[in-house]
């Protein structure tokens, strides 16, 4: 996202992180959003003591809030739904193209179009909100219960259900079963979503850049 031809800098990527971090964040404070608001577009306070934020064409207005408010988790999804709405506003004509890069230990999210574009990420956590990881079902034995990987699942197919095409990459060598358990529990549970897989592609995302993935997303799908 960048709109208005701003960048941002380690700050503002510091509380974009914040805001979609999963599992949701219970510190992230207004006076933070409301400087992020700012570096990227407008923000006014009105008579009611509301806020309006104006970014890339789009407006929310939040209630009353106070410079020491704690995001609430109503506020966070607004705050999302905002971000997302003018990302997806900013992608070709024919539709938003969108990269997964997806593994046992975290996911990332990239519009494929966008050179140095900023990634939503997103990690597996436990039942505890401890950060665990999601295996291939070759990793358990019989008589050991598999983990529970739905609410990673669903986290990541949340960022993609504005797509109109989607491309996944994942690792080899076993990490990129969690790229095929993903195409395969898409199929079964949001199947006209992952019919707009472009393809899932296996890659040494380790000895890859961001911009090296990106580029190779732009080439696959310029084919």
């Amino acid at each position: 996202m960048n709109p208005k031809g701003r960048t941002m800098n380690s700050n503002t990527q510091r509380i974009y992180d914040q805001v979609f971090q999963h599992p949701m964040t219970h510190n992230l404070e207004w006076k933070d959003v409301r400087s992020f608001f700012e570096s990227l577009g407008e923000v006014q306070d009105e008579k009611n003591s509301n806020v309006k934020v104006s970014l890339g064409g789009q407006t929310i207005v939040f209630d009353s809030p106070t410079h020491t408010d704690i995001i609430t988790p109503e506020q966070l999804n607004k705050i999302r739904h905002l971000i997302r709405s003018v990302t997806v506003g900013t992608g070709a004509e024919e539709g938003l193209h969108m990269l997964l890069v997806i593994d046992h230990k975290e996911a990332k999210v990239y519009q494929a179009e966008m050179k140095g574009a900023v990634p939503e990420t997103i990690k597996p956590h436990n039942a505890l909100g401890h950060e665990s990881h999601v295996h291939s079902k070759h990793d358990y034995s019989d008589h050991i219960e598999k983990p529970n990987h739905k609410e990673y699942f669903e986290a990541v197919t949340g960022s993609i259900k504005d797509a109109e095409k989607i491309l996944i990459f994942g690792d080899g060598d076993g990490s990129s079963n969690t790229m095929d358990l993903f195409v395969t529990w898409l199929t079964e549970h949001h199947k006209p979503l992952s019919e707009r897989i472009l393809a899932a592609v296996k890659v040494d995302q380790s000895h890859m850049t961001e911009g090296q993935l990106l580029a190779r997303a732009r080439e696959i799908y310029a084919q």
